[in-house]
């Protein structure tokens, strides 16, 4: 695949999270940025939450293996050099879970004891600040330290999800003007402190998209960022939206890879998604796409399933379409140039295990949540979508994959498939959950640094 030299997109992005667990090592990420300017990305952003090495809030990051200073400084040179631009990215609002767990940042949550998660239900540890001037000030605080350290003059203030807001301490001023207004009003002033330090903002435009009308009060020069993952997400109405509201020509679109909570990628879905992220933002005049990697649920994904996603959307921002030929030859061509081929064509037939079986709930693969689940979901949510052909026929495709001379990680992606497999089938464990815990730690020591492993392994079922 050769890209043409017409881009789509003035802007094409990748972000990458390093805050769920887990962060990629210097020689992971060199490797990646070398990708990316083949590619003809041109901007990166690594998704932070708590794993920046902030002098002063060591217990946040002690655990984390976080990037610290020196090495920003190195990577934003490293990026420079091939011509990409390091975007800083903290979250400001929401997703801010890994700080107000600690009885230090308590003081600045919006539920401080705990709330009820739309989603997953009970959550001990609140996830969002309180939108007042003391957290306006911690914000603050973090960008003076973090910001300095690239050259970029934008940062991604997050702002998504914020999910107790109106909840809990802000719940009588949402009552009297509406929780979006405390919304606006909070993140006017998150851009505020961006611009203080030259910076334009770029935020999450999920919230703001559920009051249409609210959009033109953003202030100019802000940075909507549209995100769906799916292959039916609205792009096509959100962007509109936000084109009319007076941000064409500055608005990014934000597909997903489509990796995450599988073990092999959900490859027609990220195909999908991308295809119309694409075409709905050239349309409406988006400024950039920023492919989004993210790592919910102890980020257990092998690193390779992030690659046809990074092909299929560097593609796509050239107004080309790849069929899986050409997909699975520029793999083997960009990520393994010095290894047999074939690589691409398992990685590719592997991204297609997830289609076979119906989706539990977006965007999670079956048999990844099979894998997860307890017998209770198992039984009463997982098996009632399928039936043992449809798992008799998945479990064929996925011993059609070869292996042989490959990266081992293809093999460890198909046996834990299996595992999950096997459970439906309720048929004996073909090996032991220890024995693939202790292999899927050899793999992450290969790309990621050790911070955060313990966790994604005591989330995986003895």
């Amino acid at each position: 695949m050769l890209l043409n030299n017409t881009a789509l997109f003035d802007r094409r992005g990748l972000m990458l999270d390093i805050s769920r667990n887990r962060v990629p090592t210097m020689a992971t990420l060199h490797s990646l940025i070398d990708a990316l300017q083949a590619l003809k990305y041109n901007e990166l952003q690594l998704y932070t939450e708590h794993t920046f090495a902030y002098a002063e809030h060591k217990t946040v990051w002690q655990n984390a293996s976080p990037l610290t200073a020196s090495e920003i400084l190195e990577l934003d040179s490293y990026c420079a050099d091939r011509g990409i631009e390091l975007v800083p990215n903290q979250n400001s609002f929401g997703h801010m879970e890994r700080w107000l767990r600690h009885p230090k940042y308590r003081h600045l949550a919006e539920s401080p004891d705990g709330f009820i998660h739309p989603i997953s239900g009970e959550a001990k540890h609140p996830s969002t600040l309180h939108p007042s001037t003391e957290s306006l000030d911690f914000i603050d605080q973090l960008f003076c330290e973090l910001l300095p350290n690239f050259k970029s003059k934008q940062v991604n203030v997050g702002g998504d999800e914020p999910w107790e807001l109106g909840k809990g301490r802000s719940k009588n001023l949402a009552d009297k003007v509406g929780k979006h207004r405390v919304y606006l009003d909070y993140m006017r002033r998150v851009c505020e402190i961006a611009e203080k330090y030259g910076r334009t903002a770029q935020f999450w435009a999920d919230i703001i998209m559920e009051r249409p009308d609210l959009v033109m009060e953003l202030p100019n020069g802000v940075i909507p960022v549209i995100w769906g993952y799916e292959g039916d997400s609205p792009f096509a109405e959100q962007c509109r939206i936000v084109a009319e509201s007076g941000f064409r020509d500055q608005f990014y679109v934000a597909p997903g890879a489509g990796n995450w909570n599988s073990f092999s990628g959900r490859l027609e879905v990220a195909k999908a998604n991308i295809h119309q992220a694409a075409k709905q933002g050239h349309a409406h005049g988006a400024r950039g796409l920023l492919l989004t990697a993210w790592g919910d649920n102890g980020h257990h994904q092998p690193w390779f399933t992030l690659y046809p996603a990074l092909v299929i959307a560097a593609a796509e921002s050239h107004g080309q379409t790849l069929d899986e030929t050409e997909l699975a030859e520029k793999i083997d061509t960009l990520f393994y140039p010095d290894e047999p081929k074939g690589h691409g064509t398992s990685i590719c037939a592997l991204g297609q295990i997830d289609s076979l079986l119906t989706q539990p709930s977006p965007p999670k693969s079956f048999l990844n949540s099979a894998f997860f689940a307890n017998e209770k979901q198992l039984k009463n949510t997982l098996l009632p979508l399928t039936n043992p052909t449809q798992l008799t026929k998945c479990g064929e495709a996925l011993n059609a994959i070869l292996t042989d001379g490959l990266d081992p990680e293809i093999a460890l992606s198909i046996r834990l498939n299996r595992a999950g497999l096997e459970r439906c089938l309720n048929k004996t464990a073909s090996e032991s959950k220890a024995q693939l815990a202790k292999d899927f730690a050899t793999q992450w020591r290969q790309y990621y640094r050790e911070g955060g492993l313990a966790e994604s392994l005591a989330r995986m079922p003895r």
